[in-house]
């Protein structure tokens, strides 16, 4: 028979009953045939679609099998479709993990411990304030700071929060990418009477190109006093390129104007109305003596040109011209100041915030070379991170807020994508690990007949209610990514696919597969049959976890390497290895191959006239990133909203 279920056809065998529940809805169906369970389950040819006998059928209950879509009218019906749809590759994707359990009755155990843990473990109101009408002016005015650019939503909203914040911006990157462009802009944050300063720095740039020329009519009177007007001193944004080029008699007027706002001109001392600078550079600072410098600025950009994927509107921006605006942004510097003095005064940093600031400091300072987070920049990222919580709506400071580090506490550019890694692991962190053991535990008993099976279901419960409410905390984190004013969508959508990818991964004890796990369990031992079950699944080397990795709070080294882990077995489920030399070390092939398409030609190219071909280090990595690229046709998909997409079914 053909038997509908939410939104998706499926064929079963003539044992199994009709699905009910709230994923069962009316539907309009193109007839694929009836399927019988006399030797397979059969498609409408009457041939047999998964095999030749049907093995779901466990004590009169018969796996839900032959998965078919069929039409689907409303688009609520498509919703609850694709939820299906991943429901069941998630569960039932691993062929003989769920022979025993009915998709029926696991799938209603899973839902009504979900529910259970929604009801009974809800947030606490005064977490989310709700969105005002702060988060939408900030929204109106980073569209205005982007408007016809290219590729440059992260750096318009980065630049943007740094002026709210009232710190400055390092640009790493080469020229022609926009740099100048967007610092210009943010001058509108203060209106027409606000001033953008901007200079080019050569290691033959004198003071009074910045700050500058002395003053003829005081030096007659023996006054060492500059005119400032029309310079940095004056200006409210500025933008300095090639900083690191200065000489010592610059440097050192910069660091009292940069960090403390004010300019020694002769004996006294002025207060600047700086607000933001923005300075850029090709590369980070070598020598030490820039160090103090280089610490001054808050958020450090990596800007990179337009890949190919955004050449096309790259040309038609530059055939429209330049189409921004002149006016003044939707927020002024007056109402800047009152959203910082509210986010400072109501704005809590909860204590698993700070072990995240903790461990972020330990990681970089474990990096080779290490680097050192001072104490003025873990301030900065305090208030920072409160700034962001309050723009978006809440009185608390979250763990996806964090995600933000990632510009803030790198000096090395190879430190980067190990902290981006990292802190979206943080975000997603989660006892998984400690429930998989307390599992184990009952496992071994229930495998050697030492537990009845009303004890097994009352510690199950316990257990799948305890998943439930791992996979709901870290669902609200995702919410808060994908809500946040200050990452675009295509920045949200990759991480809560990295984060989806860590609950989903059962090997790494995450608690949504690990919650359908226990629901298997659960119905195994409602049906009577819990110890064969384990037995026959460990058997099979499956039920099994790796050992747990440390609490929270333990040293960010062991963090690190259970992170490392984490990420190594999931590069080997797909190859998508990281480089450990040549150009691109640090970096994982997938964006190698998204983000630099001519290496990739280059590379392929020689590797198929016989290059690489000795069993060297960088020739293996070479014929492995090859071997990589050829496996995957075309080039990668283009990020699409969630609700395009299904993303985020739970």
């Amino acid at each position: 028979m053909f038997s509908p279920v939410g939104g998706v056809g499926v064929a079963v065998c003539t044992h199994a009953r009709p699905c009910s529940g709230r994923f069962a809805q009316p539907h309009s169906w193109r007839s694929v045939g009836d399927a019988s369970c006399g030797g397979g389950v059969l498609n409408s040819a009457g041939g047999s679609v998964l095999g030749d006998s049907c093995s779901a059928c466990v004590g009169g209950t018969a796996l839900l099998v032959g998965l078919r879509r069929a039409c689907c009218d409303a688009p609520a019906s498509r919703v609850r479709q694709r939820r299906f749809d991943a429901f069941r590759k998630l569960a039932f994707g691993g062929g003989a993990s769920g022979e025993l359990a009915s998709e029926e009755s696991v799938r209603q155990r899973f839902e009504e411990w979900t529910e259970e843990a929604d009801q009974a473990d809800a947030k606490d109101t005064d977490r989310v304030v709700g969105r005002s009408a702060l988060t939408s002016k900030i929204r109106a005015a980073v569209e205005a700071l982007e408007e016809g650019l290219v590729q440059r939503g992260t750096e318009a909203r980065i630049l943007f929060l740094a002026a709210v914040c009232a710190e400055h911006v390092l640009m790493l990157g080469p020229p022609g990418t926009a740099k100048s462009a967007l610092a210009r802009r943010l001058v509108r944050l203060g209106g027409p009477s606000a001033l953008f300063f901007e200079r080019l720095l050569t290691r033959f740039s004198v003071p009074e190109e910045i700050f500058g020329p002395l003053s003829l009519r005081e030096l007659e009177q023996d006054k060492y006093v500059r005119q400032t007007a029309g310079y940095l001193p004056k200006a409210t944004v500025a933008f300095i390129d090639e900083i690191f080029k200065a000489n010592s008699a610059i440097l050192n007027s910069l660091l009292s104007l940069v960090n403390e706002r004010v300019f020694d001109n002769g004996s006294g001392r002025e207060a600047v109305p700086l607000r933001c600078l923005v300075a850029a550079s090709n590369e980070p600072p070598e020598s030490e003596e820039l160090d103090a410098l280089y610490d001054r600025f808050l958020f450090r950009l990596r800007v990179r040109p337009v890949d190919d994927d955004g050449i096309a509107d790259l040309v038609a921006a530059a055939i429209r011209g330049d189409t921004s605006g002149d006016g003044a942004l939707p927020l002024g510097l007056e109402d800047i100041e009152d959203l910082r003095a509210a986010a400072s005064a109501n704005v809590a940093v909860p204590s698993d915030v700070v072990e995240v600031l903790r461990g972020a400091r330990r990681l970089v300072g474990s990096c080779d070379p290490p680097a050192s987070v001072s104490d003025r920049r873990l301030g900065q990222a305090a208030r920072m991170l409160q700034i962001i919580a309050w723009t978006n709506g809440r009185s608390v400071v979250e763990r996806a807020d964090c995600v933000l580090l990632s510009h803030v506490f790198w000096a090395a550019p190879e430190q980067e994508l190990p902290l981006t890694r990292w802190l979206t692991d943080s975000v997603g962190r989660n006892r998984g690990r400690q429930i998989a053991a307390v599992l184990g535990g009952l496992l071994d008993r229930a495998e050697g007949g030492s537990v009845s099976g009303e004890d097994a279901r009352g510690e199950l419960r316990a257990l799948g209610l305890a998943l439930a409410k791992e996979v709901k905390a870290v669902r609200h984190q995702q919410s808060f990514l994908r809500d946040s004013c200050w990452l675009t969508l295509q920045r949200a959508v990759q991480l809560c696919n990295d984060i989806d990818r860590q609950l989903d991964n059962l090997q790494a004890a995450g608690p949504r597969a690990l919650l359908l796990e226990v629901a298997r369990l659960d119905v195994a031992a409602e049906q009577g049959t819990l110890q064969l079950y384990v037995s026959s699944r460990r058997a099979r080397a499956e039920l099994v976890w790796s050992e747990p990795a440390s609490a929270a709070g333990a040293d960010a080294a062991n963090w690190a390497a259970a992170d490392a882990q984490f990420n190594g077995a999931v590069a080997e489920e797909d190859g998508d290895e990281a480089f450990q030399v040549g150009k691109h070390r640090g970096r994982r092939f997938s964006e190698v191959r998204r983000d630099d398409a001519d290496y990739c030609r280059r590379v392929s190219q020689q590797v198929s006239d016989g290059k690489f071909s000795k069993d060297t280090p960088l020739d293996r990595q070479l014929r492995s990133f090859v071997a990589f690229l050829r496996a995957r046709d075309g080039p990668l998909r283009q990020v699409q909203a969630p609700e395009e997409r299904g993303m985020w079914p739970w």
